[in-house]
């Protein structure tokens, strides 16, 4: 009896040690896993045709816009130093549509924006920052999206440009003056025949946003293929693309390079962004959607 009794008691006594392994085991995969991931994407195939479009990779000149002073170091330089660092025929551009004058400190981060301009690569005269009065830095305020398609297809013009990546619908972090640039791009993208090609960043979940690289197997899923295909024959850099999104990951040279970028911010340097610069994802890499365009567009790319 009192080995009866004693068995189940043993086995009780096992579970939780088996228990505790298997979380000992995951954990370490958890770590594992995103490390492998962040390697793969940003060192041995993120030039590939299937994971950064051509369209990026050869651009001749890109544009990044953006709502205010530090949106690009916050959220957008992993794709601004993957294509940049990868072609260094590429030239890189920034226009911001406000220059951040919510406190009165406008023109502080005009010019904190031009280190972090050279931080990341782009030259002073293609890193600016729009003062209109209809563009002023406010979370409630909806931007005039006309005059943002107008000054988006100004700079096009000016500086010849052939790509640009921008926020999606959500903002990444929904602030409405950064849905308003989506917007007008999305709509400037939609509707002008001279448009060039056009990429968005992904709005994720706030408990998304902050998983540092621990998001990333989840982001990769759509690429999986893709990145195995890519290990077993690298493709030609000119190839067609496959799809409509791109995945760009930063080195740790790069995520160096994005931390110095926003010290060059003095004015936003509090302690919740210190944190930021390690915990969200957006620092450590991009995945980007390619936007829709004229239909008239669409025919002249496929004559």
């Amino acid at each position: 009896m009192q080995k009866l009794v004693g068995k189940p008691a043993q086995l009780l006594g096992m579970i939780p040690r088996r228990a505790s392994r298997w979380l000992v085991r995951l954990a370490v995969l958890a770590v594992i896993v995103p490390l492998v991931l962040q390697w793969l994407v940003a060192y041995i195939v993120g030039s590939d045709a299937r994971i950064l479009p051509p369209e990026l990779l050869l651009a001749r000149n890109l544009l990044i816009v953006t709502a205010h002073p530090d949106d690009e170091c916050l959220f957008f330089s992993p794709s601004i130093l993957g294509v940049l660092d990868r072609n260094k025929k590429v030239t890189g551009g920034l226009l911001v549509m406000s220059t951040g004058n919510n406190y009165g400190k406008g023109d502080l981060r005009k010019n904190e924006l031009t280190g972090s301009c050279e931080a990341l690569g782009i030259s002073a005269n293609r890193c600016v920052a729009v003062d209109h009065p209809e563009l002023q830095d406010n979370p409630k305020v909806w931007w005039n999206t006309e005059l943002i398609e107008e000054l988006v297809h100004e700079h096009v013009r000016k500086w010849d440009i052939d790509a640009i990546i921008t926020f999606d619908e959500g903002g990444v972090s929904g602030h409405i003056n950064h849905r308003a640039v989506s917007a007008a791009v999305r709509h400037y993208a939609a509707t002008n025949s001279q448009a060039p090609v056009a990429y968005t960043l992904t709005t994720t979940s706030t408990l998304r946003k902050y998983t540092l690289l621990a998001d990333l197997p989840y982001t990769v899923l759509p690429f999986l293929w893709r990145i195995a295909e890519a290990l077993s024959y690298p493709a030609v850099t000119a190839q067609a693309q496959e799809g409509n999104t791109a995945l760009v990951a930063n080195t740790w040279h790069r995520y160096l390079l994005t931390r110095r970028a926003f010290a060059q911010h003095d004015s936003q340097y509090s302690w919740d962004r210190h944190l930021y610069m390690v915990l969200s994802r957006y620092v450590w890499f991009n995945d980007l959607k390619r936007l829709p365009q004229t239909t008239t567009d669409a025919a002249v790319r496929e004559s």
